[in-house]
C-alpha cells in the first residue's frame, strides 16, 4: 500500500495547495463555507474524507456539519465519542495515527466501514479554550507526514471555529427574534444599542466579556472609545455610523480594541431602531469576535512569505514545470546551477536543458503522476552553454487549479562533492590549530586531573572546571567534550567575561526581532547553537545575578525562551563551566546564586597551577619551542641548561599561558640554533617561590598583583603600544586597566618603595 505523502511536498506546491484551499473558501460563510473547506481540503491534502463537526452538548456525540467522502458530499452523521480516534481530539488534542487505525480503534465500525486505515484531526476551540467540535481527515492509505497534515489543519481550524461560532450565532439570534425581538443577556455574540448621539445605551454581557470593560465603565461611552485610528477602525464604523443614522441597516469588519489595548476584530451588525414615528431612535449592533480568524488570515499570509523567502534562498535548485514542460518557477539557485536568469526560463520550455535520460524520467512522472519520486541514479542535465553536469534529483507532482505542475529539485553533484571535502579540509585545520586533543605534562597532579576528565567525559554531568587564570581551563573541556557521546556535534564557547552586560543574555539564549532597540532581526542563541552538544561557559563567576535565573531554568529543565519571545524552546545541552575565581565565596556575599552553584558544581575538577607541578615545565618548553619555531621560521635545536634552569625556578603566576607567552617571544628574539632566555623576558623581581601565607598556599590575588606589578616595572609603567605590559601579558590595556584598579595598584606608591 503506497503511504500518504511518503516524502515531503517542495514548499512552492504546497505554497500553491495553502492558496488553493484559501481561494476556495474565501468568498464562502456559513454552511457552503464548511461543505467548501472539506472538499478543497480532501483534494489539497488527497485524502478520501474530511469532514467537519459539531460537538453535543453533553459532550458524548458529535454530529458532521459538512462530510466530503470518496469524491462527493456526503449526508451529514452523528457518532458517539467513546472508543473512536476523534475522542482525543474532542478532549482538546491534536492527533495523528498514520497507519492501522482500525486495529488501534476495533470498536468504531465507522472505521471499517469507510474503508479507512489513517486519520489526523485537530480540535476546535472557543476564546475560552473550550472544545466545540473538531476538524478531520482519513485516507485508505497510511499518511505517515502527520506534521505537514497537522499544520495545515491547524491553520484553517481558527477559521472553521468562527464560522462555527458565526453559525451558532445566527441561529440563536434567529431564535431569540422570534422568541424576544431584542437583546437577551446570554447570546454568544455581543449586543449593544447606540443612540443617534453615539453614546452606549444598552448592552449585553458577551460586550463585557469581549471588550473586557465593566458595566460602570461601558456606561456612557461612545463607539469611538473602542476604536484605533486605522481605516479599518473610526473611518469605517463612522462611514457605517453615517448609514445608521440614515436609516440603513449596514454591517461589516471593524478593527476594535479592548480595555487592555489588544486587537479586537469583530464582525458587525448595525440595525436602526426607530420609534412609533418613524424616526430612528437607536440602533440594534450585533458584533461578533472574528479574531482567531483574522489572526489565522494573518499568519497564513506571514506563512506565504516565509515560503516565499525559503524557496528564494534554498541551496538547491527549483523548477516547476507544467504538464508541457513549460518552465513556471525558477529559483536564484537553480539559475546558479544552470548559468542561466529566472527572466531568461520562466515562460519558455525546458527542453534546451534536457539530456535523454533526465527527459525519460520527467515523461515517467507525467505519465504516473506520483506524489514525489526519487530521480535514477547517474542522471545528467545540461547548462545554458551545453556542458553537462552529474546530478541528484527528486521529480514531484501536484494538481493546483486543475493543473498538473511538477517540480524537479536537483543539486550539482560535483559541487556538492566539492564541498564536501572543503568541509573535511576545513575540520582539519580548526583541529589543527586548536590543538584539542594535547594536554601536555606527566606530573602527578596533572594525571589525576585527566584521571577525573576520563571519569566524567562518558556522562551527561554538569563539569565546573577551577583553576588560575592561564592553567588550560579551555583544553579541559574540550578534552571532557572530545571524549563524550556528544564528539560529533559542537562545542560551543562562551566568555561570559567578554560580553557586555546587556548582551549576554541575547547571546545566550537569542532573541526575536525587534525585542529591544537594535533588534532588527531574530537571533539564535548559543544554547540553540549547542543543541544535541556541549556548552563552554569560560569566566562563570561573571555572569550578571538576572542571567544567573535564566541559566538556572536551563540547566534544571533544559527549555528557555528567546528574549522578546513566547515559544519555549527545548533543548538537549551539556554545560562545562570555568572560573579562576572563588565561587563558595561569591556565594556568601550574595553575587552567585547557591543553587546555580550546586547545579554546575555536580563535578569539579580542579587544575593545578603550573608552579605546583614544576616537573612539568620542561616539556612544556620543548612543545611551545618547536611550536613557534616551525611557525615564525626559525631552527632552534637546543634548550642551554641554564636557559631551562632559569624558567623551571620562576614562579610563572601566569601559569602555562604566560610560559607559552615567553617561549614564543624567546624564540623570535634568540639567533642561533639555541634558544636565548635575555633578561628582559624574566621579570626579575618575582621570586621563584613566592613567599606563603601561615597555611602554604598564596592567595591568588596576591599573586597576580606581584605579577602586574613586576611586569609594570620591567615596562617602565607603560601599558599600551607593542612594549607595553598590555602586550606582554597578553591582555587588553581596558582589562589591565581595570584589574590594576580592582587589585589598588597605584605608580606612585610603587616608585616611593
Amino acid at each position: 500500500m503506497q503511504d500518504r505523502w511518503s516524502m515531503a511536498e517542495p514548499s512552492g506546491a504546497e505554497d500553491r495547495a495553502l492558496r488553493a484551499i484559501v481561494e476556495g473558501v474565501e468568498a464562502e460563510t456559513g454552511d457552503e463555507f464548511f461543505r467548501s473547506l472539506v472538499r478543497h481540503l480532501a483534494a489539497a491534502l488527497g485524502v478520501t474524507y474530511a469532514f467537519v463537526s459539531e460537538l453535543s452538548a453533553d459532550r458524548n456525540r458529535f454530529r458532521t456539519v459538512a462530510l466530503w467522502g470518496r469524491g462527493a458530499f456526503l449526508p451529514d452523521r452523528e457518532f458517539g465519542v467513546s472508543g473512536t480516534p476523534c475522542e482525543a481530539v474532542l478532549a482538546g488534542e491534536m492527533a495523528h495515527h498514520p497507519e492501522r487505525v482500525q486495529e488501534l480503534f476495533p470498536e468504531d465500525r465507522g472505521l471499517v466501514e469507510w474503508g479507512v486505515h489513517s486519520y489526523c484531526g485537530v480540535p476546535l476551540l472557543d476564546a475560552g479554550g473550550a472544545v466545540v467540535g473538531h476538524l478531520a481527515i482519513l485516507d485508505e492509505r497510511p499518511m505517515h507526514d502527520g506534521p505537514r497534515g497537522l499544520a495545515i489543519l491547524r491553520i484553517f481550524a481558527a477559521r472553521a471555529h468562527s464560522e462555527l461560532e458565526r453559525k451558532r450565532v445566527e441561529d440563536a439570534l434567529r431564535e431569540s427574534e422570534v422568541r424576544y425581538r431584542g437583546l437577551y443577556d446570554d447570546a454568544p455574540a455581543a449586543y449593544l444599542s447606540f443612540g443617534t448621539d453615539g453614546v452606549l445605551r444598552a448592552w449585553n454581557r458577551r460586550t463585557e466579556e469581549m471588550t473586557g470593560y465593566t458595566a460602570a465603565e461601558l456606561a456612557g461611552r461612545s463607539f469611538g472609545d473602542f476604536l484605533p485610528e486605522t481605516p479599518t477602525g473610526r473611518p469605517r464604523a463612522e462611514e457605517m455610523n453615517r448609514a445608521f443614522l440614515a436609516g440603513i441597516e449596514t454591517g461589516g469588519e471593524l478593527e476594535a480594541r479592548r480595555k487592555d489595548g489588544s486587537v479586537l476584530w469583530v464582525r458587525a451588525v448595525v440595525r436602526p431602531i426607530r420609534d412609533a414615528e418613524g424616526r430612528v431612535e437607536s440602533s440594534q449592533s450585533i458584533l461578533l469576535d472574528i479574531t482567531d480568524r483574522k489572526r489565522a488570515e494573518e499568519a497564513l499570509r506571514v506563512s506565504e512569505q516565509r515560503l516565499s523567502r525559503v524557496l528564494d534562498s534554498a541551496l538547491d535548485a527549483i523548477v516547476t514545470l507544467d504538464d508541457g514542460r513549460r518552465v513556471e518557477l525558477f529559483n536564484a539557485a537553480a539559475g546558479r546551477v544552470f548559468g542561466c536568469g529566472a527572466a531568461q526560463a520562466i515562460g519558455r520550455p525546458f527542453d534546451r536543458f534536457l539530456t535523454d535520460g533526465l527527459r525519460a524520467a520527467l515523461d515517467t512522472a507525467v505519465r504516473e503522476k506520483r506524489l514525489s519520486a526519487l530521480a535514477p541514479a547517474g542522471l545528467t542535465a545540461r547548462r545554458a552553454d551545453g556542458r553537462e553536469f552529474a546530478i541528484e534529483a527528486t521529480i514531484s507532482h501536484v494538481e493546483v487549479g486543475g493543473r498538473d505542475l511538477y517540480t524537479l529539485i536537483l543539486r550539482d553533484v560535483e559541487e556538492l562533492r566539492a564541498l564536501s571535502e572543503e568541509k573535511a579540509y576545513l575540520l582539519e585545520e580548526i583541529k589543527s590549530v586548536h590543538n584539542f586533543d594535547e594536554i601536555i605534562g606527566q606530573s602527578g597532579a596533572l594525571h589525576e586531573v585527566l584521571k577525573q576528565v576520563g571519569l566524567v567525559a562518558g556522562t551527561d554531568s554538569s563539569v565546573l572546571v577551577l583553576g588560575e587564570t592561564g592553567t588550560g581551563k579551555e583544553l579541559i573541556a574540550r578534552a571532557v567534550h572530545s571524549n563524550s557521546r556528544r564528539r560529533e556535534r559542537p562545542l560551543i564557547k562562551v566568555s561570559c567575561a567578554a560580553l557586555p552586560t546587556g548582551l549576554i543574555e541575547s547571546e545566550l539564549f537569542g532573541h526575536e526581532k525587534g525585542a529591544f532597540t537594535g533588534a532588527l532581526e531574530k537571533r539564535v542563541g548559543r544554547f540553540e547553537l549547542a543543541d544535541g552538544g556541549t556548552i563552554f561557559l569560560d569566566e562563570i563567576g561573571e555572569l550578571p545575578p538576572e542571567v544567573q535565573v535564566k541559566l538556572l531554568r536551563v540547566l534544571q529543565e533544559q527549555e528557555f525562551e528567546r528574549i522578546g519571545g513566547s515559544r519555549t524552546i527545548r533543548v538537549d545541552v551539556r554545560v562545562i563551566a570555568a572560573t579562576n575565581r572563588d565561587l563558595t565565596q561569591a556565594v556568601a556575599e550574595g553575587t552567585f546564586r547557591q543553587d546555580l552553584y550546586y547545579r554546575l558544581n555536580v563535578f569539579p575538577v580542579t587544575l593545578p597551577p603550573l608552579r605546583a607541578r614544576p616537573e612539568d615545565v620542561p616539556l612544556l618548553v620543548h612543545y611551545f619551542v618547536a611550536r613557534y619555531a616551525a611557525k615564525i621560521g626559525r631552527r632552534i635545536t637546543r634548550v642551554p641548561a641554564g636557559a631551562m634552569a632559569r624558567l623551571a625556578a620562576y614562579a610563572w603566576p601566569g601559569n602555562v599561558r604566560e610560559l607559552e607567552n615567553v617561549i614564543e617571544r624567546a624564540v623570535i628574539l634568540s639567533a642561533g640554533p639555541d634558544l636565548e632566555i635575555a633578561a628582559a623576558i624574566l621579570p626579575g623581581a618575582l621570586p621563584s617561590t613566592p613567599a606563603a601565607p601561615a597555611d602554604g598556599a598564596a592567595p591568588l590575588q596576591q599573586v597576580e598583583r606581584d605579577h602586574i606589578v613586576a611586569v609594570l616595572k620591567q615596562t617602565n609603567w607603560r601599558i599600551d603600544g607593542p612594549n607595553g605590559a598590555a602586550r606582554v601579558l597578553r591582555l587588553n590595556p581596558s582589562t589591565l586597566r581595570s584589574r590594576m584598579q580592582k587589585l589598588g595598584i597605584r605608580r606612585a606608591e610603587h616608585e616611593l618603595s
